[in-house]
């Protein structure tokens, strides 16, 4: 399987009768495989999926990932897919990122 050389993403708007309730959510995928999202509200925050280095690191042996927050405060949407797409190879070095 090839590796991907950046991440990609998706916006998914909110349907319905009581969507003007709900954020839109912004899908961080690699390999198109979702691994994370970006926040909707300012500040944009970035989560994504990781292999955890033990099983019991978080008390849940029933889990192998865990959701993680990068400390990267972004101001716009488009800031954040900019950042992830700069740090790709720094942020895969360090995290081992779910990909099923």
């Amino acid at each position: 399987m090839k590796k991907a050389k950046r991440f990609t993403f998706k916006t998914n708007h909110p349907t319905g009768s009581y969507s003007a309730f709900f954020n839109s959510s912004h899908d961080v995928k690699l390999n198109k495989v979702v691994v994370g999202n970006i926040l909707d509200d300012k500040p944009h925050k970035i989560r994504l999926m990781v292999i955890k280095a033990d099983i019991n690191e978080d008390g849940n042996p029933n889990c192998a990932w865990k959701w993680i927050t990068l400390k990267h405060d972004s101001d716009s949407l488009q800031d954040a897919k900019d950042f992830l797409n700069a740090n790709f190879d720094i942020i895969t070095g360090k995290y081992n990122i779910v990909v099923k």
